[in-house]
């Protein structure tokens, strides 16, 4: 079965029966156990999309494209936790949308304030775009992914490449945290103390203006209706793309975003493999299985490898083998929306796992693109140290984290 045949959403649970009951990892588990273990939390998804009158948003498709009897299943495209709301202004480009892009504006007398933000991923976090962007006193804010990073003018694009296709959308969380929303620092688990939902939206950490991101080809009409100042070289977009200008106007641009608040149940997924010699040190091995839409790469080659594991760790089990410590093997549920799961079982966890967890190997993106580099058992910490960017591993103190790559 092919995990990315079609798109791996995150979606409400259709069953209503209750979750069993999950056994707490200070106690003595059976040798090999798993189960859900469920949380309850906010998200702020599956909305009416934006009608943005100078962007022509279109629906072509690609006869070779093989995905593309399923892409009516995949969301609307928007950004998780954006503000609700709606924006009129003309439109200033904004490069990546730094800090340092906004201070050049005013450096050159650009007036963001009271207008829209037209702004390139590339270079930071996609909720810091809309948040440099607002504190700038932009009243609303679009992302988009330009040609020059992500490909799409000469380099060949999916699926005839591995470049984005100028109708492709980068989708993601805009909330600055980590967890739910309404429970900050504790776990959200059913009957737990909550913040009131609208004072966790108006939080500093979601945005607080409305943000949508957009393709490449849709941005470039955008662009085109921008005048003023000429933008600098390094601002200016990929071979074959339009001059860029800074704005403001003279295009205006209309933004209507509507969100859905919706409080759901996530379940992750944990199975153990109790330890014979050190059965309270806990070696973890995760992935989330939830993508924006198909997921090949991330997470849908990560949770393939963890399959994979765990079926060869049922095969040595078979043959009586045991492992020296613990190996909690974790599938995480919501990662996409600011590593929901992840972050409440551990916030339901904090105690053990500061005292008993020895490492966390994460497998989010396993493979990716036409390079390969197996690696044998013997040889794993001789990769890690010799390539250690090249691994997402967080080792667990109980004073301290530290994140490797």
């Amino acid at each position: 079965m092919s995990l990315d045949r079609r798109p791996t959403l995150l979606l409400p649970p259709t069953s209503s029966k209750p979750s069993p009951q999950p056994p707490s990892l200070s106690t003595s588990s059976p040798m090999t156990s798993s189960y859900p273990t469920p949380f309850t939390a906010l998200f702020l998804f599956h909305p009416v999309p934006l009608c943005p009158r100078l962007s022509s948003i279109s629906s072509r498709k690609s006869t070779s494209d093989p995905s593309a009897t399923a892409a009516a299943e995949v969301l609307p495209t928007f950004h998780a936790y954006a503000r609700s709301g709606a924006a009129t202004g003309q439109v200033v480009y904004a490069n990546y949308g730094r800090v340092e892009d906004f201070a050049a504006l005013r450096s050159r007398g650009v007036e963001v304030a009271g207008n829209v933000v037209l702004a390139r991923y590339g270079k930071i976090y996609r909720g810091d775009i809309v948040r440099n962007a607002h504190l700038a006193g932009a009243v609303a804010a679009i992302v988009y992914t330009d040609a020059k990073d992500y490909g799409g003018h000469v380099r060949p694009w999916f699926p005839d490449g591995l470049w984005l296709p100028p109708s492709g959308v980068q989708v993601g969380s805009t909330y600055r945290g980590l967890g739910d929303l309404t429970t900050p620092g504790w776990a959200s688990i059913e009957g737990c103390e909550r913040v009131d939902a609208e004072e966790a939206v108006a939080s500093e950490l979601t945005p607080a203006i409305p943000s949508l991101p957009v393709s490449s080809r849709d941005a470039e009409e955008i662009l085109k209706t921008i005048g003023g100042q000429v933008a600098p070289a390094d601002w200016q977009g990929a071979d074959g793309a339009p001059l860029y200008h800074l704005g403001p106007g003279p295009g205006f641009v209309d933004l209507i975003y509507l969100g859905n608040e919706t409080i759901m149940k996530i379940q992750n997924v944990v199975a153990v493999i109790e330890g014979k010699d050190e059965p309270d040190r806990y070696v973890i091995l995760g992935n989330h299985r939830d993508a924006w839409t198909f997921g090949a790469v991330d997470p849908n080659s990560g949770t393939a490898s963890l399959l994979e594991v765990a079926q060869r760790f049922h095969k040595l089990q078979k043959r009586g083998w045991r492992p020296r410590r613990s190996i909690v093997l974790c599938n995480w549920d919501a990662e996409e929306y600011s590593l929901l799961g992840s972050t409440e079982w551990v916030e339901d966890n904090r105690a053990i796992l500061a005292s008993r967890a020895v490492a966390y190997i994460n497998v989010d993106s396993a493979v990716s693109g036409p390079v390969s580099m197996p690696l044998q058992p013997h040889n794993l910490m001789r990769c890690l140290k010799k390539y250690p960017r090249r691994f997402k591993i967080l080792i667990i103190h109980p004073s301290h984290c530290f994140n490797l790559g």
